[in-house]
């Protein structure tokens, strides 16, 4: 079963867009479930074999896709001394829920980070609700600032098809599909 039909018949509209995107290797899929010590979901396995490696527009400037999800982004920060040897995408959420006076060990707990944006925005699944779990959000501003993380969407499935969606009509609107 595919749980990103509707995303893939979607873009699938959009050739000059998903002519960019790279999946990542069946090692590489791998290698996240070890470092995570979790199975991943399918459905964000999915994603990860589609275009987990680069997205080309899609999420450009975001902390996004494998890079960050396996902690290779940081290597030069690790070896620079700008991060701690042991720092993993994943502090970026913890660090920002501790800043807003959240428990972010505790509610990033068996939970995969996969993106940050600009360090005031996370959002992550949760590996133990499901195959096609929910996708929760915090971002430091509004409402989030005294409630904390909410779910966003209620599939990983239905996020991608919205985000696609989404960047797919800002390209329209600004001539650039």
């Amino acid at each position: 079963m595919t749980y990103l039909e509707e995303a893939k018949a979607f873009i699938k509209k959009y050739p000059d867009i998903e002519k960019d995107f790279k999946g990542c290797t069946t090692q590489e899929v791998e290698h996240l479930e070890q470092k995570f010590q979790q199975k991943l979901p399918n459905a964000f396995k999915e994603f990860l074999f589609w275009f987990g490696r680069g997205g080309g527009q899609i999420m450009r400037g975001t902390d996004y896709y494998y890079a960050y999800l396996s902690d290779e982004a940081f290597e030069n920060w690790k070896e620079e001394g700008i991060v701690p040897k042991d720092y993993t995408f994943k502090d970026q959420g913890i660090d920002l829920l501790k800043r807003n006076s959240f428990d972010g060990e505790k509610i990033l707990e068996n939970s995969i980070l996969f993106m940050c944006h600009q360090g005031y925005a996370i959002e992550y699944i949760k590996t133990n609700e499901g195959e096609n779990p929910p996708v929760y959000i915090f971002v430091e501003q509004g409402d989030w600032k005294e409630t904390g993380p909410t779910v966003w969407v209620n599939s990983f499935s239905d996020y991608l098809t919205n985000m696609l969606r989404q960047h797919v009509e800002r390209f329209l609107k600004n001539g650039r599909v």
